[in-house]
């Protein structure tokens, strides 16, 4: 969606893998397991039917386990979900980058208090119980007026936030431009009151970064009505971003030091 494919024009690839799902002696859980198998399933029906993606082929790995000495090892239930589409104009394709100063900054779509298995927690040594969810009546409304947004070239970059959230977005649009942004975190789009960390870093779904240029800002802001969406920042010239809420700085990031931790964790991968 957010590189311009059509919403209404998608394919789907399931590609299951999973331990035995069968129970036996050495699989006395196997019941949990088949279950486990059920509900994947059961979700894959729900969200297929509601975007209206066709399962056009995939594949099913099952019984994936080893016993090492004397130890059953077995991978963690899985189901790996590809998505294709068609873009009827690739001209009006829309990258990550930051491009032009003063453009406005918008973030489509609600943060919620969702940092159950998030990265952040995961850097904390947490787990955390409220994990993401997905509504998708409400994206399916968001992404078509995306497309729209995109088809009447609105848009100077956009990105969907995923694993670390908004923060690791912006960072990722500021380090692909080399252009910095000013960002109030009080102007996002929330459904209730969210601390900092939950602002930056939930990984809350059906979530876009916008950039528009100043001159589409009624527009673009039009096409949105009655929906989740924040004027956030503007893109700036200056080194970086620079994060606030309710006027007090809480971040002060250079897009440099971020490409040098960037390439220092290739280095030692």
């Amino acid at each position: 969606i957010a590189v311009g494919a059509r919403p209404d024009h998608m394919a789907g690839l399931d590609n299951f893998c999973w331990p035995d799902p069968i129970e036996s002696e050495k699989t006395p859980d196997g019941q949990y397991k088949l279950a486990q198998l059920v509900r994947a399933n059961k979700a894959l029906y729900d969200y297929c039917t509601a975007y209206n993606v066709p399962c056009i082929s995939g594949k099913d790995s099952m019984k994936n386990d080893s016993t090492k000495g004397g130890k059953k090892i077995s991978v963690p239930p899985t189901l790996l979900y590809s998505v294709i589409s068609k873009i009827d104009d690739v001209s009006k394709s829309v990258s990550i980058d930051f491009k032009e100063n003063g453009d406005l900054i918008y973030v489509l779509g609600n943060t919620k208090a969702e940092l159950g298995a998030s990265e952040y927690y995961s850097m904390r040594g947490f787990m955390g119980n409220a994990v993401p969810t997905v509504d998708a009546e409400t994206a399916v409304k968001l992404y078509a007026q995306l497309h729209a947004a995109i088809n009447q070239e609105l848009c100077h970059s956009i990105i969907s936030p995923g694993i670390g959230g908004l923060s690791v977005a912006l960072s990722k649009a500021s380090l692909a431009g080399g252009i910095g942004a000013v960002i109030d975190l009080a102007k996002l789009p929330v459904d209730a009151e969210l601390s900092a960390e939950e602002l930056l870093f939930s990984e809350s779904n059906s979530r876009f970064i916008v950039t528009v240029p100043v001159a589409n800002k009624d527009a673009f802001e039009s096409l949105f009505a009655g929906m989740a969406i924040g004027e956030i920042g503007t893109v700036s010239n200056m080194h970086g971003l620079e994060i606030s809420m309710n006027e007090n700085v809480i971040a002060s990031l250079d897009p440099f030091s971020i490409q040098a931790s960037y390439k220092e964790t290739l280095k030692n991968a």
